[in-house]
């Protein structure tokens, strides 16, 4: 019976999900779905992506999930660019829902990428698609080069893999050619970025990358 409910869960979900997604490709919105454990840095990747995209002249939004408080938003507004929080309450993802209901309170006229920050956790969100282009997983050098190993499932189905805090490598141990082979050897296709949100390292490539699936989108 539980297998049942979950399966109907899941089903209501990717339905959402699938309905998100052609609403982002009707009105050209590129959107990024960014997961990755608490403190990997999702939300310093995400300020100083806005900044430069807004520096660019492009447009775009953030939605935050985090299972309490708006701190996070508050950080990405203060980069620049208008945040919608979404707070779970003690849930460890979000869901397609609660991404569809963010979108209905956000004036998406002229936006032209949407950044959705997941609720930190590698485990949950995997399960549930929100309907992006791009699910985009973070790592960091303080995590360990075990990664990919200890997380399979989210490093496999990553459309996009970040490795982040690499101006802490002469620092930690850590082997950066070992965590890029375990990477490889579950997804040797996505695109992979090494940056840096202290040292400004890769976040110029994050962004060219970024632009050029703007341009795609919009067509």
């Amino acid at each position: 019976m539980r297998v049942q409910l979950m399966r109907s869960v899941l089903g209501d979900n990717s339905q959402i999900a699938q309905s998100n997604r052609q609403r982002w490709d009707e009105e050209g919105i590129l959107a990024l779905d960014f997961m990755g454990s608490p403190g990997s840095g999702k939300t310093s990747i995400l300020e100083r992506v806005v900044q430069e995209l807004s520096a660019r002249g492009i447009s775009v939004k953030v939605i935050e999930g985090d299972v309490a408080s708006a701190n996070d938003a508050e950080r990405i507004e203060a980069a620049g660019a208008e945040a919608f929080q979404i707070n779970t309450g003690g849930g460890c993802h979000l869901h397609a829902g609660m991404v569809s209901r963010a979108m209905n309170e956000l004036d998406l006229a002229g936006v032209d990428a949407i950044f959705i920050e997941n609720v930190g956790n590698l485990v949950c969100p995997t399960a549930f698609k929100l309907g992006a282009h791009f699910r985009v997983v973070v790592a960091s050098v303080p995590e360990g080069d075990d990664k990919p190993e200890k997380y399979p499932v989210a490093f496999r189905e990553a459309d996009v893999i970040i490795l982040n805090k690499s101006d802490l490598l002469p620092y930690i141990p850590f082997d950066t050619e070992r965590f890029w082979h375990l990477s490889d050897q579950l997804n040797s296709t996505a695109p992979r970025f090494t940056v840096s949100c202290a040292s400004g390292e890769g976040i110029d490539e994050l962004c060219e990358f970024i632009v050029e699936e703007i341009a795609k989108v919009k067509g």
